[in-house]
């Protein structure tokens, strides 16, 4: 039997069961605005460029907004045709090793069944495409594929999908949402679901050219990132202080610090981690260089884009622990936690009181 909240598991189950590519997110966008649909005080829009964006307000007179973002999309294969002519070719950052010998499963818009599967033969890699040869025809009106991987489950310990980055965060911030208009909470959250991350974060900068513009909040990334380092799967929720790019707002990183902090000084067995995550970089450098108040969140994942041991291809994973305590902290971000301006004063004031400590005993000395 598995642990997480019923809302939670609800909402990883259902996203987990859309297929999804870079730029091909329909399914996912369709899910998430069907299970938003005519919530209380739940208002969403897609933008021009097909992000999804999604916002709670109620009664939030003293309660901050924030900005939750995460991508819809996961590595995968799209179908390009031109001129007559149909080829294969990978989006996303997964070793040239995996591919051979394995099979994929062929999609498209329409529908969410399978087209048919096919097998690997060949690859043809260069620094501008990752194209790939079958061992068969790619289905009539496939518009990409995926790697051919068993659906999501739990164990006791574990959520296993095809495609926990970023779908999983996806499903968080769906529960999340849910569970504010379903219960009435005072709060104010808004949140981003971007579209083809995995070629260069395309959505999250597409987002910052919107005729209606983002509003300057405190904006937190959400990932599942690969585990390593010190990073390990299981012991929490991880305040994300950087990523291969950058080292995200301190401000904002003290904040989440704080929040865990008191978190924990009313709900006993709360753990956190506070790492500079060692993989790449995240949608947090995008919101950062341009301007905005940024930090990040994230669960270790293993198995990151499907790369298991050796050569093998395996679906991801998560701990459910790490996962539902991120769940929970979001809602007590969003409903209890100190407001990012309070949390910063008490740092302020205690520098304060340290400097005039400080003066006073050296001028005695």
């Amino acid at each position: 039997m598995h642990i997480l909240d019923e809302e939670l598991y609800q909402a990883g189950m259902i996203v987990a069961a859309c297929p999804t590519a870079p730029c091909h997110e329909g399914h996912v966008r369709a899910c998430l605005l069907e299970r938003l649909r005519d919530l209380p005080h739940v208002t969403t829009h897609v933008d021009e460029f097909g992000n999804l964006h999604a916002s709670y307000e109620y009664k939030a007179a003293g309660r901050d907004s924030f900005r939750v973002v995460a991508h819809m999309d996961h590595p995968a294969f799209v179908i390009e045709r031109k001129d007559g002519t149909e080829e294969v070719c990978f989006a996303g950052g997964v070793e040239e090793k995996y591919f051979t010998g394995k099979t994929i499963v062929f999609y498209n818009e329409a529908s969410r069944e399978p087209l048919g599967r096919a097998s690997i033969i060949k690859t043809l890699f260069s620094e501008e495409t990752k194209r790939i040869k079958l061992d068969g025809e790619i289905p009539k009106g496939a518009t990409f594929a995926m790697w051919d991987l068993p659906g999501a489950r739990c164990t006791k310990k574990l959520f296993i999908s095809p495609a926990c980055d970023d779908l999983a965060q996806v499903s968080t911030i769906l529960a999340l949402l849910r569970r504010l208009a379903l219960s009435g909470a005072r709060a104010s959250v808004h949140a981003l679901f971007t579209r083809a991350e995995e070629i260069g974060f395309a959505g999250a900068l597409a987002a910052l050219k919107t005729r209606k513009k983002l509003t300057s909040i405190p904006t937190l990334s959400l990932e599942t990132s690969q585990a390593r380092g010190f990073a390990r799967v299981g012991t929490g929720p991880i305040v994300r202080v950087g990523d291969r790019s950058s080292i995200f707002d301190s401000r904002v990183t003290h904040w989440l610090e704080t929040a865990f902090r008191d978190l924990q000084g009313t709900r006993s067995g709360t753990l956190y981690q506070r790492l500079l995550m060692g993989g790449g970089t995240c949608e947090a450098s995008v919101f950062l260089r341009a301007g905005f108040p940024t930090g990040a969140l994230c669960v270790a994942l293993n198995h990151y884009h499907n790369m298991g041991p050796g050569t093998s291809i395996r679906a991801e994973s998560i701990s459910l622990y790490d996962w539902q305590g991120l769940y929970d902290f979001l809602f007590y971000l969003a409903t209890e936690a100190k407001s990012l301006r309070a949390a910063d004063e008490a740092l302020a004031e205690r520098f304060r009181k340290l400097e005039k400590k400080a003066l006073t005993a050296l001028k005695q000395a």
